[in-house]
C-alpha cells in the first residue's frame, strides 16, 4: 500500500517541531561566515558590474566620440541602448542555469567575460565595433542580479535576505560615487599610441577580469561546498534552508527541481506586479542621470 502524502498542514507542524531545536549560536556563527566568505564577493560583482556598464559615459567625455566619428548624440545613445536588448532577454536563461552549471563557476566566468568584453573595448575603432562591444557586455552581465539574488538564497533564509540584498545593492550607488573619479585619472594616461579614454576600459576590464578570475576560488557553490565550514555547519545550513521551505523534503539546495507550477504561482502574485513597478520607478531616476552624464558633451556644446 501507498504510504499517504504528507499535507501540508503535518509538513509546518514538523517544521514547527524541528525549529524548537535550533542552536541560536551556531545559527548566528553560520551567518557571521557567510557575511564574510560570500556578502564581499558579491558586493565586488555588483561594483564591477555598474563601473563596466556604465563607463562609457566617462569614455565618451575623455574622447571617445571624437576619435570614433560619433557625430550625434543619437548614435551614442543607440550604442546605450543596445546594451539592454541581450540583458533583458537572457536574464530568466541565465538564472535557469546558476545551480544546473554549478554557481560558483557560472558567476565567476560571466564576470570574466564581461571584463575581458570591457577590456577590449579600448581596441575599438568604429561605431560598429562599439555597438557590437556593447551588446556582448549587455549578454554577459544580463544574468548576474537574479544569479546574485538566487545564490543569495541558497545561503540565508527569506528573513535574512533583506539585509544581505541591501548590503551588496549598496555598491551600485558606491559605483557612481567614485567610478567618475576613477575614470578621470585613467583617462589622463597616453601609452603605447592609446590616447585617454581606452585607457578606461584597458584598467577598468582588466580589473573586473582579476576579480573573476579570483572569484573562481573563493566562491563555494552551495553551503555543502563551502571549505570554511565544519561538518556540523554545514548540516546546520541545510536544515535550516529545509525548515524555511516549510519542512520540504529536499536535503540540498542541489536537489530542488524546476517547476512549471512555481511560475504560475508567481505570475498570478499582484506582488510581483506591484514589486516590478516599484522597481520601474526606482530606476527611472537612476539612468535619467546616468543618461545626462553620458550625453555631458552635448549639453555643453549647446
Amino acid at each position: 500500500m501507498d504510504k499517504p502524502k504528507e499535507t501540508d498542514t503535518e509538513r509546518i507542524e514538523k517544521a514547527i517541531t524541528l525549529d524548537e531545536t535550533i542552536d541560536t549560536a551556531l545559527d548566528k556563527r553560520l551567518n557571521r561566515k557567510f557575511d564574510i566568505r560570500i556578502l564581499p564577493w558579491l558586493f565586488g560583482i555588483w561594483l564591477f558590474s555598474f563601473i563596466d556598464r556604465s563607463n562609457i559615459g566617462n569614455a565618451r567625455i575623455a574622447g571617445l566620440s571624437d576619435e570614433l566619428s560619433i557625430t550625434t548624440g543619437t548614435r551614442f545613445n543607440i550604442a546605450l541602448l543596445v546594451f539592454y536588448i541581450p540583458y533583458i532577454l537572457v536574464d530568466v536563461p541565465s538564472n535557469l542555469l546558476v545551480k544546473r552549471l554549478r554557481a560558483g563557476i557560472y558567476l565567476p566566468a560571466l564576470i570574466t567575460a564581461w571584463g575581458l568584453v570591457c577590456t577590449f573595448m579600448g581596441f575599438v575603432q568604429s561605431f560598429a565595433g562599439l555597438v557590437a562591444c556593447r551588446l556582448l557586455l549587455g549578454l554577459c552581465e544580463g544574468g548576474i542580479l537574479g544569479g546574485v539574488i538566487i545564490y543569495l538564497a541558497m545561503f540565508y533564509r527569506r528573513g535574512e535576505m533583506l539585509l544581505r540584498s541591501g548590503l551588496f545593492y549598496c555598491a551600485a550607488p558606491l559605483s557612481g560615487a567614485f567610478g567618475g573619479l576613477l575614470a578621470s585619472g585613467l583617462a589622463t594616461i597616453e601609452v603605447g599610441g592609446y590616447r585617454r579614454w581606452p585607457w578606461i576600459f584597458f584598467i577598468e576590464g582588466a580589473i573586473t577580469v582579476v576579480f573573476g578570475i579570483v572569484c573562481f576560488f573563493f566562491m563555494p557553490d552551495t553551503p555543502a561546498a563551502a571549505g570554511f565550514l565544519s561538518d556540523e555547519e554545514k548540516e546546520w545550513a541545510l536544515r535550516r534552508m529545509r525548515l524555511d521551505a516549510g519542512g520540504s523534503t529536499e536535503v540540498d539546495v542541489d536537489d530542488e527541481k524546476f517547476s512549471w507550477y512555481w511560475v504560475k504561482m508567481a505570475l498570478k502574485a499582484p506582488q510581483t506586479y506591484l514589486s516590478a513597478f516599484i522597481w520601474f520607478f526606482l530606476l527611472v531616476p537612476l539612468y535619467v542621470r546616468f543618461f545626462r552624464v553620458s550625453n555631458a558633451g552635448d549639453y555643453a556644446k549647446a
